[in-house]
């Protein structure tokens, strides 16, 4: 018989999954993809010549390289090696030959897997078949079908059938679906594999296990909807399992999607098997004398669903999970809606089939909490809901409830009472919210990561554009795609579905609309669109959880508690928050102090939600927000807090921007100024030079009419001032301190005029006027002891001693800048104290005193980086360079340089353009060695991060 013969003990070739080559049991390499498609594409051939160009063609479906017939010959020669290992030299090859002006492939009779699996399946089919005996009464039910008993041998048959089915180890050709050849092959195999598992059922129910084999139809006819034999078999099995009325639920099912879906009627089997259920004819029961028939019961595996597509980026999160279980009887899968929590559950219940299980019941359609029980029973297949506890008792299964969130609290006393009644009994829950049982074990479901979103795109996308294969510019856009969807599954294939009628570029372009664009197609229709799958979160929130979190779409980026209980002007907003954390419409970022953001994608949903007027309010208190925030960080960033206001600012800065914009927006240019002066000294050193421009350039030549405090003002000056110096753009600093001094004049605030000044004196140094430089600065250190501004008198000494340097009498400089560092260092004014240090070492240099200068750099280097300074890191790496080229390291000095330009370029700042002593620095750098070392050099510098410089630099301390 064709279904009793065993795989040969030699070459066996695999294609039920993805592509395999064994020999005596011991898989052998076929190298990447494309040998793969040479070897996939022969095999579908079937023994046939496939013609050199139509491989060449199938290889490279859009641009063959013009290597590629060389190409392909390597690739058969590879594949004759893996297919005949034991060939020797110079012979022959006897199974991948070259046949006229092409290749054939011809394998031994039994080494296909898919061969033996169709003449398996026709087998297990025929043994099925036997005399088929129709019922009493006008009309065929069983037909050609088998839905019905056979005088066969139905218990041989589910052994030939269990057989074929065991040998699938995924998709057809899965490692070849993107390649249009493969397309035809693969479905005609899919189509087997699906007659086969009905033939199964089908012996299941001849077999006499009714409630098994309806449990498993139940969930297949879910993922087959139009397959009308399995709704007979289901129909029929739920008649025999004394469940009459859902028999004919399931029938009138199967008609409305059909109807649905093909817009037809369904054929005439159906509608005969509803009339012999309705008149209840005898024919449809099992036989009572299975005498002469050997009983088997079909083995009750599990009802989960096969995957039809692959699961991307979620090893790490099935295997997390796969201990969590291992550990716990109730773990729960939260996320947002399309984060892919069922995906993964069922990935999680696929790898542990052992035992009574696992078994999946999909939750979602259930609106009535009572009747929870009873679906979890018919999902089993166990005769009411009351027997559950008794007949799980003594099972060890996992069962898999999907979809809870709606449901929770009855959820969560189902799960109790039944684990507490069944020690072997585990569960997995899916959900958007936690369900708080005892012992409950929570998972949050993240985002994809970034290579992994790119990957499931191109994936997914890949068959819809001929076997796509994106170049680098394409991946670096989708990459940015998916960075805008929030790395979330469901809108990443949503998106990638597109590719059938759009560019890259579009689809991008139109992501500001992505509820309208990001759609599915048929099936959960929670699922069928990226609004529906948000809307489902949304409905399941109470009245204040709903104003809460669409008010909470007004920020940008993360926000901290405070924040929102400004914008939100609500004082019970720590509860709030809490339940919309709870229910995956929030993510906590967990560092000190916690933060919370919204997915993208929720928050464009939340602000759809919000009214003009509304929205304009809460627009309002963001505003007040970030001007409280920036006079806050104004003190915070000079003093002993001041690592702590750069985290915080730039935690804060997609607000900072958003407020600004809006201010400006709306004419409201005093709030503009406002924040600017308090926001700048963190612009200046992060080196974030065009957004502070683009701020405080427009505002600060207002007439005096506009009720702007001149304190203000003059800070905001200053600001401007030191951004235009970072950029290099001199002339525009003295225009930014004229007007900074025209507004200290207008105004009584002491430490904001003694700003100016020293300010003013720094500058002043800096451009050669020493004169007026010592004049000003010792004015600012008078006025800042008067007024107690001990920050203002740290770099007043700074100014002075610079003016100083400057004027050539480094022996001058030195202690003022060193009373400037002692100052600095005792109220903790990091930056003064940074300066300081640098002009020091400045002076140590212009002393010959290089040893010295280095222990300056070297302190100054490691504060900057411990306080995120990057400006100034860069400006004491720059000076370390010349340092070590001093010291006899003129080819480190010169990688160091080519680490700062690349560093710098990527905040847009250069320390050689800010400082004429850098660029000379740099100039006499590149003076001690040949052009081309120093280019090699400085490329050798490129591309090293901040961390991978100092740990270098660190390295010869």
């Amino acid at each position: 018989m064709a279904g009793t013969y065993e795989p040969p003990d030699t070459l066996t070739v695999g294609v039920l999954g993805p592509l395999t080559v064994h020999h005596a049991g011991r898989p052998a390499a076929l190298g990447g993809p494309n040998p793969r498609a040479v070897l996939a594409r022969l095999v579908i051939a079937g023994g046939r010549m496939v013609p050199l160009d139509l491989l060449i063609e199938d290889v490279w479906p859009e641009a063959p390289p013009p290597s590629a017939q060389i190409t392909l010959q390597g690739y058969i020669s590879s594949l004759r090696r893996v297919l005949e290992p034991d060939r020797r030299a110079r012979r022959p090859a006897s199974l991948l030959v070259r046949q006229g002006p092409g290749y054939a492939l011809r394998l031994p009779p039994g080494a296909l897997d898919a061969s033996r699996f169709a003449e398996l399946a026709t087998a297990g089919h025929q043994l099925l078949a036997g005399a088929l005996r129709p019922p009493a009464g006008d009309a065929p039910v069983v037909g050609v079908h088998g839905t019905g008993d056979t005088t066969g041998d139905p218990a041989r048959a589910a052994e030939v059938l269990d057989r074929a089915l065991a040998m699938w180890r995924g998709p057809a050709f899965a490692d070849c679906a993107d390649r249009p050849f493969a397309l035809p092959e693969a479905n005609r195999l899919r189509d087997l594999r699906i007659g086969a598992t009905e033939d199964r059922f089908a012996a299941a129910l001849a077999l006499g296990s009714p409630d098994t084999a309806a449990a498993q139809l139940q969930a297949f006819t879910a993922e087959h909807p139009l397959r009308e034999r399995g709704w007979e078999l289901l129909a029929l099995a739920l008649y025999r399992a004394g469940r009459q009325g859902d028999a004919l639920a399931a029938l009138r099912t199967a008609r409305e999607r059909i109807a649905d879906e093909l817009g037809i009627d369904p054929g005439p089997a159906l509608a005969a098997l509803q009339h012999a259920i309705l008149r209840q004819d005898p024919a449809l029961l099992a036989p009572t004398n299975r005498a002469a028939v050997p009983v088997t019961p079909a083995p009750a595996a599990h009802n989960l669903p096969f995957p039809l597509s692959t699961l991307i980026g979620r090893g790490g999160q099935v295997a997390a999970v796969g201990e969590l279980l291992d550990r716990h009887r109730l773990v729960t899968l939260t996320g947002a809606g399309g984060m892919g929590k069922t995906r993964l559950a069922l990935a999680v219940a696929l790898d542990r089939t052992g035992g009574d299980g696992p078994w999946l019941v999909e939750l979602a359609g259930l609106h009535d909490g009572s009747l929870l029980a009873e679906t979890v029973a018919t999902a089993l297949g166990i005769a009411g809901a009351g027997a559950l506890p008794d007949v799980l008792r003594s099972r060890r299964l996992l069962l898999v409830l999907d979809n809870c969130e709606h449901l929770v609290d009855d959820v969560a006393r189902f799960v109790t009472r039944l684990l507490g009644a069944c020690p072997d009994v585990r569960v997995l829950a899916t959900s958007r919210e936690a369900l708080r049982a005892e012992g409950e074990q929570v998972y949050d479901v993240p985002p994809l990561a970034a290579a992994d979103a790119v990957e499931l795109f191109v994936d997914r996308a890949a068959p819809l554009r001929g076997g796509w294969r994106p170049d680098a510019a394409e991946r670096d856009l989708v990459a940015r795609l998916c960075a805008d969807l929030d790395g979330m599954p469901l809108a990443i294939e949503f998106a990638s579905a597109q590719c059938r009628v759009l560019s890259l570029r579009q689809i991008a372009e139109h992501l500001d609309d992505r509820f309208t664009l990001l759609r599915g197609g048929r099936g959960d229709s929670r699922h069928a669109t990226l609004l529906a799958a948000v809307d489902w979160s949304y409905d399941l929130l109470d009245a204040d959880e709903r104003e809460v979190f669409t008010a909470l779409a007004v920020f940008e980026g993360s926000f901290d508690l405070a924040g929102a209980r400004t914008v939100t002007g609500r004082p019970d907003i720590l509860a709030v928050l809490t339940e919309l954390v709870t229910k995956s419409l929030l993510v906590v970022e967990r560092r000190e102090p916690y933060r919370y953001r919204m997915l993208e994608t929720l928050r464009r949903y939340a602000a759809r939600r919000t009214g003009a007027a509304d929205r304009a309010r809460l627009v309002r208190n963001q505003i007040t927000w970030v001007r409280e925030l920036a006079a806050a960080a104004d003190c915070g960033l000079r003093g002993p807090d001041g690592t702590y206001w750069m985290r915080r600012m730039h935690a804060e800065s997609p607000n900072v921007r958003a407020a600004l914009t809006a201010a400006t927006d709306a004419g409201d240019l005093a709030s503009v100024l406002r924040i600017g002066a308090g926001a700048y000294w963190f612009w200046y050193r992060r080196g974030h030079i065009a957004e502070g421009l683009r701020f405080l350039e427009p505002v600060l030549h207002l007439d005096d009419d506009h009720a702007v405090d001149h304190a203000v003002r003059a800070q905001a000056a200053v600001g401007l001032a030191l951004l235009r110096y970072l950029d290099g753009a001199l002339d525009g600093v003295a225009k930014a301190l004229w007007l900074a001094a025209r507004h200290a004049e207008l105004t009584t605030d002491g430490p904001v005029r003694a700003l100016v000044l020293a300010t003013m004196s720094y500058f002043e140094s800096f451009a050669g006027a020493v004169e007026p430089a010592r004049e000003h600065g010792r004015q600012a250190l008078d006025l800042a002891r008067r007024t107690g501004a001990r920050v203002t008198v740290a770099e007043a000494l700074m100014s002075l001693g610079s003016a100083e340097l400057r004027a050539g009498r480094p022996d001058l400089a030195v202690p003022l800048l060193a009373d400037g560092l002692a100052e600095a260092d005792e109220i903790s004014h990091t930056w003064a104290a940074v300066s300081c240090l640098w002009l020091l070492a400045k002076a140590e240099l212009s002393r010959d005193e290089a040893t010295v200068a280095r222990a300056w750099l070297v302190r100054m280097i490691e504060l900057t980086y411990a306080s995120e300074d990057a400006t100034s890191w860069l400006v004491g790496v720059a000076t370390y360079a010349y340092v070590r080229c001093r010291t006899g390291d003129p080819a480190g000095a010169a990688e160091l340089c080519g680490s700062v330009r690349w560093l710098g370029d990527r905040i847009g700042y250069s320390p050689e353009a800010m400082d004429p002593d850098l660029a000379g620095y740099a100039a006499e750098i590149a003076g001690h060695l040949p052009p081309v070392r120093h280019a090699a050099a400085l490329e050798r510098g490129r591309g090293r991060s901040q961390e991978e410089v100092m740990a270098r630099m660190r390295r010869s301390w």
